[in-house]
Order: C-alpha cells, then structure tokens, then sequence
C-alpha cells in the first residue's frame, strides 16, 4: 500500500518521532537485532502506536527503504514551509532546542543501555570526580599563607644557640602569655636558681641582676686565680690584686682578741669613748676633732658628707658637694612608726651584742642599744623636718663663709681643709649644697645634743664599717643583723665575698688587665683592610654594633622627649640639644692602655702591705681621697674618662659623664655573655638596650637642674623647674588597699628608679622598631658613623634567622620574652623582702616591677597578641 502524499502532512512531532525511530532503526541494523527494532517502530500491545505514527505507517510491509526516506524528505521541506508562512513559529524553537539537545539524549539513551551495574558505577565515577573538582578549586581559594618562621632558616650559629638557651632556660613557652604570663616567661626561673650552686647565698631577693652579677664575680674569682702573684716586681698591678684577695680570704686567721684590740685602736684614734668610764672624759672630749678625724681617715660621714662631682653651670667643673650623712639603718623609713619591727629589734640587738662583745655590761648594753636607736631617730626626724619646710634651698652654691653662717655647728670648712690638703681650701671656696635647711637643722642638733649621744653615735659610726672585716664573733654581729633584714640564709662563700671587694676596691686594675690582651687583638684585626664577617671578631663586632644601637636609641629618645607634656619647650631643647651633642666612648681610652706604666703610675700611692685585713681600710680609703682630690685638678680627657668610671663607691658598667656629655660603657659588659652583637636584634635591645636607655632617662632630672643653672645666668628670669615626680596611680593600680598605701610611702629615690624602668622600656621597644625598619631598607642610622668596611651584612643584620627552640617568634615576641625574664626574681627564706627591698636597695621589687610594665607598657601585651589594658603611665617618656 503507498503512502498518500498529497492528503497528509506530518506535523513536526511526528517528524520529530520518525527521526527517533530511523535513528533507532539503524542502530538495529548494525547491532543485528531487527526483530526488536521492528517492535519498537510498529509498536506492540504494552505500547500501541500514536495516531501519527499509525498515519505514517500504515502497512510497514508494503514500504520500502526509499518510500520511507522521500516521506522524510517531504515531511522536513513541508515543516520548513510551514514555519516560515506561519506569523508563529514557537514550533520552530521547539524544534531547534531538541536539536541543541540531542547530543545529551543520545548520550543518555547509551547509559540506558548499559547494564544497571555499569551505570551505577558511571555515575558514582562522575560524582566523585565533580567532588574532586569543587575540592581543588577550595583549596586554592582559601589556602593558608606559609608563615614566614616556617620559610626563614634557622639560626644555628653558636651565639644564636646560646641565646636561646638562655631564654628558654627560665622560660616556660607551653604557658599561655596573656593569663599566665610570670610562668610563661619565668616559669623555671626558680627551679634553676635551687639546682644551681649560688643556692641561698643571695639575701633577699634573687633577680636577673643578682645572676648576672654571680657569673660575674665567678669569672673574676677565676681570673684572679690565673694571675701570676710576683709578675713584675712587688708593685706590679698583677702582685697587688693577688696581695688584696688573699688577704681577704685569710681573715679567719684573726681571733676574737686581736679583734678587740683592733677595735680599741680605731676608737682611741677619735679620742675614745665614753662607755670605757676609765679611758675618756666627756668634759674634755670634742666631737669637732672626732668627726674630722672619722671622714679623714676611714671615710666614714656621720651627720654630712662631702663627695665631688660636676657642677651643674658651664663648663660643668669638679665642684665639692655636701649632703647629709649615714645613718645605721638602711632607710629612714625604719624609724617611722610604720617600720618592720624585726629589723629595727635585729637593729637593737646588733647594738647591744656589739657592747656585751667590747666588755660591757649586759644592762649597760641595752642602754646604749635603746639610746644610740633614738638619737638616730631625732637625726631623722630633724632632717625629715627640713624637707617639709617651704623655703627649702636645693642643690644651692655658697662660698664657706656663707654656708658657716647657716650651720655653725658642723667643721664643715676644717674638715675640707683636712681632706683635700692639696687643693687650696678657704672660706671664699664655692661647695654645692644638696639642701641648705638640713645642714640647719643638723647644726641645731650637734648644738643641743648632749656630748655622750654624740661619742655614742661617732663611735658606733666607725664600728658598724669595721665588724664585717674582723673575726668571725664579729662578722656573725653583722650576719645575724643582715638575717633581719633579708631573711635568714646561708652565709656568703668567701671567694664570693672577696671577689666583690677586689671588683669594687681595684675596679681600674681589674678592667685593665683585662682589656690589654683584648685592645691587643683589636689593633691586629683593625690592620685589615677589607673587613668582613669572617674577620669581624666579637669585641670589634660588639662596638660597632653597639653604637648603631646607642644612636638608635637616642634619636627615639629625642623622639619620644619632643611629646611629652610635663616640660616646657626650652627645658625640652635644653635636654634635647644635650642628647645631639652626646658621644660614646667605650671602655678605657686606647691611650691609657698603649702606655705600659700608666696603671702602675695611677696606683703608685696605694699601699696594701697591711698586717690585717681590717687595715685595708684606711689605705683604700686614702687612695680614693687622692683621687678625688685630683679631680679638682684640670685634667685632660682621658684622665676625665677614667675618674668618671672609677672613682665611684660602686663602679656601674654604663655611667654618663656631665663634664664630658659623654655615655661611658665598660669593655667588660661589651665582651660579656649577656651580649653579643650575633644575638638577635631584639634580645640586644631589651637587655643592654634598656641599660642604656635607664642611665640617660636616669640623667634626666641632672640635665633639669643644669637648665635651672644655665637660666639663672640669664638676663631674663626662669623659673626653676624640677623633674617630674612619677604617677603613683600609675604604680599602685591593681594592687591591694595595703600594697598601695606601702607603695605610696616610697622614697623619692624608689618612685624616681620605678619611673626611669617604666620610660626606658617604653623607648626601646620604639627604637627597637624604628631599628629593623632602617635595617630592612638599607638606611643609615642618624649620627651613627661607622667603619666604612663594616655594613648591616658584616654584622649580620640583614639576615632574618629564627632561633631553635623559639622559631615563631618574630622580633616583637623575643623583645618582650627577652625584657620580661629581667623582671624573673624568686624570694629568699621566709622573708617578705619585696615590701622593704625599696627601702633598702632604693629599688622596687621585681614583682611589681614585671606587673606595672606588662600593665601598662601597651607594646608588650600587644606584641604576643593579647588584651591591651586601657590604663596607661602619665610622665613616661
């Protein structure tokens, strides 16, 4: 039967269908299943043909393969027709989207014709591999950064590993910094002091200071033990400082009544005293002769001493100062009501066991105890008294004449006559006086003072230096009294003892012999002329690299003075000017040492050929006279540089010059273990950093009154200003009612040292920073002239290592860890020491020290990604 063409005309789903069952078809042909394919295209009782394909297939039998293609053709021509005559050609759109679609149907007819385990595992395959896509385009969007400590090498130079050792010595970095902060930084800080071998020797408080000060002394009992006892000749610097430490560890061959006779000899030579009823006479004694005789001879200062130092008007010259004198109790606050009883009853014991031990009777003895107290205690209310008043004079010059008029009472001008021999003393003579209202009020008293509490107070005055250095019933006096104030301990071990005083009697001769060897090897490494890391030794690297840190810090000083607002602006250029001008000088001038008699020339008049030990006493004693007398002198630089280190009662490492403007920093802090310019960066600038910072900011209230004194030489009037006094607020903030109120009755001293800590802390944590940026951008450090040979690479500046142990830590987080472990301190015994240790060493307690600066130094909290406090310090540079 043939298919009638001109009657019908198939729509386009039914061409549509054709296309579908002609594809299908072929597929038959070629997979040999006709049969099914046939069934399919005719369709069957569970699916019977729709009306069109019934039109277009009639009698399937009767139609060949042509008839069907023509149907086909003709089907596809008369669509097209149609959609172009037709205004709505939805149809045709139908139509193109199935043939954009046709390709996906194909295809999922094909998956329909796998098996269902096949197709199962099609998809599962496509699904995991989408998964796969969506993960890797996850992981590139939000991948971490690398940290930098993960990319930066480490350091594994010796020097770096030894820094490390250090810190994480006493540090504990599993604790938390922001709620457990002591123990993260100074959490083994006691466990290590116990094990070491200075356990319980240090009174009072055991600090960063006291350790470094152990291994200092240490090293120096080791250096003295090298030194040849004969070398050059019975004078030679070598021969003395054997001579002086022997004689020191030989004390105990002094017994009990050489000792007496000892103590005898030194009472008799001020005339005697009056508790042996059968030697003096109160009638016939006189204290002038005495007090005299006391400061002459053994440089002991009842009542007022006299010192040299620079005055405060150009050209800053030696000028003599006076300022008021020693009392037997630490502090003054020991006489107030408020006092620690157990040190003022250790006090009292120590004065009557000091009788019982002279032949005096134990009723006696309480007497004098009870008395020699009190009179001490109307010394200070006297002088407590003069600082009250409203017309005080401070830090005033008067000619002797005048000062005679204001304190009568006191040989001030025969005493100077007697001390200084050598230099023309008269009444014209121009002296400093501290505060004239207490010389007043010390004249007052010697006036009105009966002459047995005077004997009494002379004589105790010359006991209390000698106990320490006589036999052991003596010396255990003065233990026992220690014991009151900083708990009970284990004695001293003499090599400690007496490496103390041969550091602090003979502090030019041990520098001396020390840096001659070492200017040695810095002459021969200064001859090369190409200079580079390999040939950098330490003590050269130490300097130059200490200097790019000193005028570091002083431009940040300058910096952070321009902002303060508790001075006026030509107070602030004063000081100012005097930072721009400040030079370095480090150790003992290259002069002094390349000429090979000046040590042995400058202790030509000290004479240690002494029977005893006590003895030493006086010729220590008449060498340091000579020597400030000389400073009277005119003298040239290098004579000014050593006076200004080693004239002092207690050497320092860092000391500034005011008749130099210079900052002076011994060679022995420079080659210590507690710096090295391999360090890194930020651990130098909180140890030797801060050192610095504390000894300018310290200056500071000296650089206010050389202002003052420059102001009163102008024609226009000044007032005077005084320095800043510290915010208490600042100090007693968090603290208890009763730590405040203690905390509010400090020395001026105490407050001053608490101010200077918290303003250098502050200053080198924004120099530190200032540093590394110049450092990174190849910039030169302002005022910081430099070998030209040595560069940041030399010194090995450049170089971002991190440290073994602690290598997520950048330069923030060491300077603090760094800074905060010199605040690590552990109590001694059973003695609450940190609530008179400011009291007794001028000096708060580590504890509050570490509190106040993480609390209020914001730069530290900050720096280990933990809550800022809100309180900050007002008067802080």
């Amino acid at each position: 039967m043939a298919l009638n063409q001109g009657k019908y005309k198939p729509t386009v789903c039914a061409i549509d269908e054709v296309d579908d069952r002609s594809y299908k078809h072929n597929n038959a042909v070629l997979d040999d299943d006709r049969g099914a394919t046939k069934q399919q295209i005719e369709g069957s009782e569970k699916a019977p043909l729709t009306t069109n394909q019934q039109k277009l297939h009639m009698d399937d039998a009767t139609l060949t393969t042509k008839d069907l293609e023509a149907a086909r053709k003709d089907a596809l021509s008369n669509a097209a027709n149609s959609a172009t005559d037709t205004p709505n050609s939805a149809h045709a759109s139908v139509n193109g989207l199935r043939a954009f679609l046709l390709p996906g149907r194909l295809s999922f007819d094909a998956l329909m014709r796998l098996s269902r385990k096949r197709r199962i595992l099609y998809v599962t395959t496509a699904c995991l591999c989408a998964l796969l896509f969506v993960i890797i385009i996850m992981l590139i969007a939000f991948w971490p950064e690398v940290p930098f400590y993960l990319r930066a090498p480490l350091c594994l130079e010796r020097e770096c590993v030894e820094s490390s050792r250090q810190l994480l010595l006493w540090a504990n970095t599993s604790r938390s910094p922001c709620h457990e902060t002591y123990e993260w930084a100074c959490g083994s800080f006691a466990r290590e002091y116990a094990n070491g071998e200075y356990f319980v020797i240090k009174r009072g408080e055991w600090n960063y200071k006291t350790y470094n000060e152990y291994q200092e002394l240490d090293e120096l009992n080791r250096f003295i033990s090298m030194l040849p006892s004969e070398a050059g000749g019975a004078y030679s610097v070598e021969s003395m400082i054997s001579s002086l430490y022997r004689s020191c560890r030989q004390i105990d061959v002094l017994d009990k009544s050489q000792s007496d006779l000892l103590l005898k000899k030194a009472i008799q030579s001020v005339d005697g005293w009056q508790a042996f009823r059968d030697v003096v006479r109160l009638h016939n004694w006189d204290y002038r002769h005495a007090l005299i005789h006391l400061q002459v001879k053994y440089g002991i200062f009842p009542y007022y001493r006299v010192s040299i130092d620079s005055a405060y008007n150009n050209p800053h010259d030696s000028i003599i100062i006076l300022d008021e004198g020693d009392i037997g109790l630490p502090d003054k606050y020991f006489y107030s009501s408020d006092a620690d009883n157990e040190v003022v009853r250790g006090y009292k014991l120590l004065l009557r066991d000091f009788a019982i031990n002279m032949g005096i009777v134990s009723h006696e003895a309480d007497l004098f105890a009870n008395d020699m107290f009190h009179y001490e205690e109307r010394i200070v209310k006297h002088i407590e008294a003069a600082k009250k008043r409203s017309d005080r004079q401070l830090n005033k010059v008067l000619r002797l004449e005048e000062l005679k008029t204001h304190a009568p009472s006191l040989p001030i001008l025969e005493s100077l006559q007697t001390l200084f021999p050598h230099t023309k003393i008269s009444e014209d003579t121009e002296v400093l006086v501290r505060d004239v209202k207490v010389f007043e009020e010390l004249s007052t008293l010697l006036s009105t003072s009966d002459k047995r509490s005077i004997n009494d107070f002379i004589i105790w005055s010359l006991a209390r230096q000698l106990l320490p250095h006589l036999s052991k019933e003596y010396r255990t006096l003065a233990e026992n009294f220690d014991h009151a104030i900083y708990g009970r301990t284990a004695s001293y071990p003499r090599w400690l003892i007496c490496s103390k005083v041969v550091r602090d009697w003979l502090p030019f001769a041990v520098d001396a012999l020390h840096q001659q060897p070492r200017q040695q090897q810095f002459n021969m490494a200064d001859a090369v002329s190409d200079s580079t890391a390999s040939t950098l030794n330490k003590n050269q690297g130490n300097e130059e690299f200490l200097r790019l840190m000193f005028y570091s810090l002083r431009n940040q000083l300058q910096d952070s003075l321009a902002k303060v607002h508790w001075l006026p602006p030509p107070a602030r250029q004063f000081i100012n000017k005097k930072l721009t001008e400040m030079r370095l000088q480090f150790g003992i001038p290259d002069e002094v040492l390349q000429n090979s008699t000046y040590v042995k020339d400058y202790y030509n008049e000290l004479l240690l050929n002494n029977l005893y030990f006590v003895d030493h006493l006086e010729a220590i004693w008449s060498f340091r006279k000579s020597r400030m007398e000389q400073k009277l002198k005119p003298l040239s630089i290098e004579e000014i540089i050593v006076s200004e280190m080693y004239t002092r009662e207690i050497p320092q490492a860092i000391v500034y010059s005011n008749k130099l403007n210079m900052l002076l920093i011994s060679r022995g802090l420079v080659s210590s273990r507690y710096y090295d310019y391999r360090f890194p960066v930020a651990v130098n600038f909180a140890r030797i950093g801060t050192d610095i910072l504390e000894a300018l900011v310290d200056n500071f209230s000296n650089f206010v009154l050389q202002f003052n004194a420059q102001s009163n030489d102008l024609a226009d009037e000044v007032p005077e200003l005084e320095y800043v006094s510290p915010d208490l607020r600042c100090l007693t903030a968090g603290q208890p009612p009763h730590i405040s109120y203690e905390l509010f009755q400090l020395s001026h001293d105490a407050l001053k040292s608490f101010h200077v800590t918290m303003s250098a802390v502050r200053t080198a944590a924004r120099a530190l920073s200032s540093f590394v940026t110049a450092i990174d951008a190849g910039s030169a450090i302002m005022g910081a002239s430099i070998n030209q040979a040595i560069t940041y690479e030399s010194l090995g500046l450049t170089r971002r290592l991190r440290l073994a142990g602690l290598r997520s830590y950048n330069e923030n987080e060491l300077f603090t860890l760094a800074y905060m472990q010199q605040h690590c301190s552990t109590t001694i015994a059973d003695k609450d020491y940190a609530r008179i240790k400011p009291h007794v060493e001028r000096q708060l307690a580590e504890r509050y020290l570490f509190n106040a600066t993480w609390q209020h130094i914001q730069f530290l909290p900050s720096s280990t990604n933990c809550a800022v406090s809100d309180v900050s310090c007002s008067n802080l540079l």
